[in-house]
């Protein structure tokens, strides 16, 4: 991760003799209330301003719509101009003794009065004229950043928030601007989920508190459905093929059943599972899926950790990427200008939430740049204790602790980074697991044939023409009695008789075709330890459509009896 990016591609103006270009979005969205998407949009969108880019804010909160106030300017809907109406008098010395007759309201001249509240809209946009019920676009005061309020929270009679929602998206796709912030508010509202996933660049805050973290894996799995739902509908309606239509037809029936519940990654085990012919579109779109957030008013150190330990859990339990972008600090000066209608960029720039916020928006003109760099990921297969403690196959041993360490922290039990992910029974016996990866990895002789078993080697030039020399008629299938002690020329024959190739067995039971050519062997220094040798045995049996019990208790009791030191060592 980086938060180097050149500011000056964002300064220059559009290049001259081209027509304009379609703004760049840019959505922020939240947990719940308060957890600072106004405070991030009005300040990223100054940020943007403030490098020449034509910038505007959009309101789109359905519930709380609030940016006005951090841009430090009147609410643009208005209201309508107030003019005190003048008191009446009596007159004692009448003497008709008829009062004095009240002015009409609309005759009072007197408009400049101080109890006046006057609200001048700025020019709506003469190229986007705004909808019905719908404020116009209004200057801010910075230069170069405009305010939208799109109205959602106050719909016209008649009207859905879910309609005018789609239909500001297809207004602000044709705006004269660089840069559209959209402050989305909270909720998981199809119309709020499409913007979200159509966006150029996204950010979503929340808090370090138990419902906004739950509030964001919730966030996270309702984008994911909702993004593989509309995956599987384009690819139902190119499709001509009646078995891929009936496939998606019963995944889409899935989702509407299991709900936004449903973990992505435990949608594709049931998938894969099934053997459902979607599968490997789902994987797809669960390694595609990012959602960038920070973590808004910090205080302890516990909560500046608390954003790496969520992506780690993330990843853990919903199989898809939570990239942490930052944090902002706890700051009493972003109330401070809250209240008196300044911007914070603006009126303290120097402050810790100030600079927080810059960094978050350098890290996201790089995403939209393409120069972001997500943090490395070990390279191992998955569900091994390499994978639950996130190291790679040669971390030392002081690195095996420190990875430990940290997962026992995420995992423990009250942990706020758990929370809306696991129960208590899945925490178990995920901690029980992490202390096997630990002692395992931490024992050189469990460590290393485990690590055998698991990162096989790639096979030689020489078990190339193995491979190669296999080709051909097949032999005789040899003849086998409930005596029959099996070696590994017995199933070398077997296999060959049957013209199985060991590449074939080793992607049906992921054992290296180095050690099945040791098996084959009886290359007892090519071979992990007993344990794992009669592991591989049974599986290589199960694939031959023999006994696997009988066959690894006599392969494996031949092979202690010819090498007694092997079996005494490993003893």
């Amino acid at each position: 991760m980086t938060d180097e990016v050149d500011l000056e591609l964002f300064r220059e103006p559009a290049p001259e003799g081209e027509g304009p270009t379609a703004p760049r979005l840019m959505v922020i969205g939240g947990a719940k209330g308060g957890t600072g998407k106004s405070l991030l949009a009005a300040n990223l969108a100054i940020y943007l301003a403030s490098l020449g880019r034509r910038v505007v804010a959009v309101d789109a909160d359905r519930i709380g719509a609030n940016l006005h106030g951090f841009l430090g300017v009147p609410h643009p809907a208005g209201v309508a101009t107030y003019t005190p109406p003048l008191p009446s008098f009596a007159s004692p010395d009448d003497e008709d003794g008829e009062t004095q007759e009240t002015l009409p309201f609309d005759d009072v001249e007197d408009t400049d009065s101080d109890l006046a509240l006057v609200v001048h809209p700025g020019p709506a946009d003469g190229t986007n004229p705004p909808a019905p019920g719908v404020p116009g676009v209004v200057d801010t005061g910075v230069r170069g950043l405009r305010l939208l309020h799109a109205g959602l929270d106050e719909p016209a009679r008649g009207e859905s928030t879910r309609r005018r929602r789609r239909d500001l998206t297809e207004r602000l796709t044709k705006m004269d601007a660089d840069w559209i912030v959209i402050d989305i508010g909270a909720g998981l509202d199809h119309s709020l989920l499409d913007l979200w996933l159509d966006a150029d660049v996204h950010l979503f805050a929340t808090l370090p508190e138990p419902t906004a973290v739950e509030g964001t894996y919730r966030f996270v799995r309702a984008t994911f459905l909702r993004r593989l739902r509309r995956l599987v509908e384009q690819a139902v309606a190119a499709s001509d093929d009646s078995a891929i239509a009936e496939a998606g037809a019963s995944l889409l029936e899935r989702l509407e059943q299991e709900g936004r519940a449903l973990p992505p990654l435990d949608l594709l085990r049931k998938l894969r599972a099934e053997g459902h012919p979607l599968a490997d579109q789902v994987e797809q779109a669960m390694e595609e899926h990012d959602t960038f957030f920070v973590v808004n008013q910090t205080r302890l150190r516990a909560d500046l950790e608390l954003g790496e330990r969520m992506a780690s859990a993330a990843r853990r339990r919903l199989g898809v990427r939570l990239e942490y972008l930052g944090y902002v600090d706890f700051d009493d000066t972003v109330w401070n200008c809250l209240r008196t209608g300044r911007p914070l960029l603006i009126e303290s720039p120097g402050t810790k939430a100030s600079r927080s916020i810059e960094k978050i928006a350098r890290r996201l003109l790089s995403l939209a740049a393409g120069k972001y760099r997500f943090a490395p990921q070990p390279t191992v297969p998955l569900a091994t204790h390499h994978d639950l403690l996130e190291i790679d196959r040669g971390a030392t041993d002081e690195e095996v602790r420190r990875a430990a360490k940290r997962a026992r922290e995420i995992y423990a039990p009250g942990s706020l980074a758990c929370v809306g992910l696991f129960d208590e029974t899945g925490l178990e016996r995920l901690r029980a697991r992490l202390e096997e990866a630990h002692d395992v990895l931490l024992d050189p002789a469990r460590r290393r044939p485990y690590e055998l078993s698991v990162f096989p080697p790639e096979p030689t030039q020489a078990s190339t023409r193995e491979e190669e020399a296999d080709e051909g008629p097949r032999p005789p299938p040899p003849v086998i009695t409930p005596e029959t002690v099996f070696t590994g020329a017995l199933l070398r024959a077997v296999r060959l008789s049957k013209g199985v190739r060991l590449k074939e067995i080793s992607q049906k039971t992921k054992i290296g075709v180095s050690f099945l050519q040791a098996i084959e062997g009886e290359q007892v220094r090519h071979l992990p330890a007993q344990v794992y040798i009669r592991g591989f045995v049974t599986e290589v049996a199960k694939f031959l459509g023999l006994d696997p019990e009988h066959v690894s208790r006599t392969y494996v009791r031949r092979l202690e009896k010819n090498h007694p030191e092997r079996a005494g060592a490993e003893g």
